[in-house]
């Protein structure tokens, strides 16, 4: 383990440091890494030894006593500063600019700090490699959250993360026994203190910003990339395609009837994920079906879109939808083309057993949607993990990995 060092918040070089983001003096703190869990300083901010004269050093060693006796006089000689510098350990160095000093955290409280967020500006640095983010924590950082996700959590992606920031091991989180995993039970367990930052494929809503500020933090959600819902069918199910209007008419029990859209007189079985479980059934049930109720000939609500894609492999008459990323690559099932409008082009979410990346990303593909990394601003270890790993997705090799992952880039 690395040796010890503590911090009170107030350099001893008389330094300032744009990594230090709680300035003022606080009690004295512990650390074991390369700057303080609470306010940020870097160790050499509490080490004045490293910015005596140059010439200082080897004067001890060498142990002339002339020359000791010198630098002896020279130093502990009292000597009056000038107006703008301070005596610390007898050498007059330049005052830090005066700012507004922030309360400072109790050693037991860190992760309740009542401290506002105002971590924009550390959001919108965009780098060029995964090695070159700044300020990546060490530890394991536990995180969770939308099944849309899942591309991007694969051990490929986390160990090249790893290999530019060793130290920085992402643990994927599941949700407590009897809740499902997804964007929603993601937020809520980030709330309750569960993960460092949550994952999601929708946006956060009112009462989760409410419930956060009611612990004494902040949430915000940062778009790192596009995404598209796929729906699928049946392989030897004969249909052109669907309009978004004929999709909610379905789910929502106007249509049960394949012969009624195009197809052959078989009976649709729409098949669908707990809308109160994930962000993707969620999103779907607000933009597609407006809010409406899915009929009765939805449920029971199936588990997960593996279980999904399955039964509908099974069923003449199914339908189902997911993440485009999760539908695409898949031989059991066919990919469903789908339209805006009744007089507009059908658009299939797939190009053979790719994403369509290029209509996602000009809006061409009728539902897309952008996913989020939603970061907890509590000044604590938990925000600096979730800025750090924005940071990392939002980078040039970061992007590449989103694409790889068969998402779409958001930055271009």
């Amino acid at each position: 383990m690395a040796r010890s060092w503590k911090c009170d918040g107030e350099p001893k070089n008389g330094k300032t440091y744009s990594e230090q983001y709680l300035i003022g003096k606080h009690e004295p703190k512990e650390n074991h890494g390369s700057s303080c869990v609470i306010c940020g300083l870097p160790k050499e901010g509490m080490d004045n030894s490293r910015h005596l004269p140059k010439w200082v050093k080897p004067a001890a060693i060498t142990g002339g006593v002339v020359l000791t006796a010198l630098v002896v006089a020279f130093i502990f000689i009292p000597k009056p500063c000038p107006t703008d510098q301070q005596k610390i350990n007898g050498i007059c160095l330049a005052l830090p600019p005066k700012k507004k000093v922030i309360p400072s955290i109790p050693t037991s409280s860190i992760t309740r700090t009542p401290t506002p967020l105002v971590s924009a500006p550390r959001l919108v640095n965009l780098y060029r490699t995964l090695a070159e983010v700044p300020n990546v924590p060490k530890g394991i950082i536990r995180y969770g959250g939308s099944t849309s996700f899942a591309p991007l959590r694969t051990p490929a992606i986390v160990a090249l993360i790893m290999q530019a920031h060793p130290g920085f091991e992402l643990t994927y989180t599941q949700p407590p026994p009897g809740t499902k995993a997804g964007s929603g039970s993601g937020i809520k367990m980030l709330i309750d203190g569960q993960l460092s930052f949550s994952q999601s494929s929708r946006p956060v809503k009112d009462e989760e910003f409410d419930s956060a500020k009611k612990r004494n933090f902040t949430l915000e959600q940062k778009a790192v990339a596009i995404d598209g819902i796929a729906f699928y069918v049946h392989r030897d199910l004969a249909i052109p395609g669907l309009t978004v209007s004929q999709i909610k008419d379905i789910y929502t029990g106007r249509i049960t009837n394949w012969s009624q859209v195009g197809g052959p007189a078989i009976e649709i079985t729409p098949l669908s994920r707990d809308p109160n479980d994930g962000g993707t059934p969620e999103y779907f049930q607000e933009k597609v079906l407006k809010k409406e109720a899915f009929a009765p000939s939805v449920k029971p609500y199936v588990i997960d879109t593996t279980t999904t894609i399955r039964k509908v492999a099974e069923t003449p008459g199914g339908i189902g939808y997911a993440t485009a990323s999760e539908v695409c690559n898949q031989s059991l099932i066919e990919p469903l083309p789908i339209a805006k409008e009744a007089n507009q082009g059908f658009v299939s979410p797939c190009i053979e057993k790719l994403v369509n990346k290029t209509d996602f990303a000009k809006d061409i593909y009728p539902l897309t949607r952008r996913l989020f990394v939603v970061i907890k601003g509590d000044r604590t270890l938990d925000e600096q993990a979730g800025v750090a790993y924005v940071n990392l997705l939002l980078s040039d090799e970061g992007q590449k990995l989103v694409d790889q992952a068969g998402l779409v880039p958001i930055r271009h």
